[in-house]
């Protein structure tokens, strides 16, 4: 009866493991950057650009050391925010930059931020075609 009463439960959660979504989507792709509201605002530093990101009010912004050099706030597609089982994930495309944009808040009590870049402009030979970062809060 034991070993009957486990396999059930083995089954159960075998079951629940296998249906369950590893993304929920929180938005459907729009050309609009939408925060949620525990998405913290503030200034993350890109060491591998030595640029800074600005999180604001409902926009993106890209300084490197005090200019600046382009607003994502009016450049974006396909804009969408998902939790996912890395965390918080937020991304979108920019015709402008030619590039696809990913940020994460992984799931821990860092403030730290993922970044992910693709570009559509180069070659996949390219070693900028793709790459990673982990940008600190300032």
């Amino acid at each position: 009866m034991k070993k009957f009463l486990i396999a059930a439960i083995m089954a159960c959660l075998c079951v629940f493991a296998a249906s369950a979504e590893d993304t929920l989507d929180l938005t459907k792709p729009t050309s609009q950057i939408r925060f949620p509201e525990d998405w913290s605002l503030g200034k993350w530093y890109d060491a591998k650009w030595d640029a800074t990101w600005e999180f604001a009010n409902n926009s993106i912004t890209l300084y490197k050391g005090s200019e600046k050099i382009i607003s994502f706030s009016d450049n974006v597609t396909d804009y969408t925010c998902k939790v996912s089982t890395k965390g918080l994930v937020m991304s979108f495309k920019c015709a402008e930059t030619n590039r696809t944009y990913q940020f994460i808040k992984p799931i821990s009590l860092s403030t730290d931020i993922d970044l992910v870049v693709d570009r559509s402009d180069v070659p996949s030979s390219d070693p900028n075609k793709h790459w990673e970062c982990t940008m600190k809060r300032q």
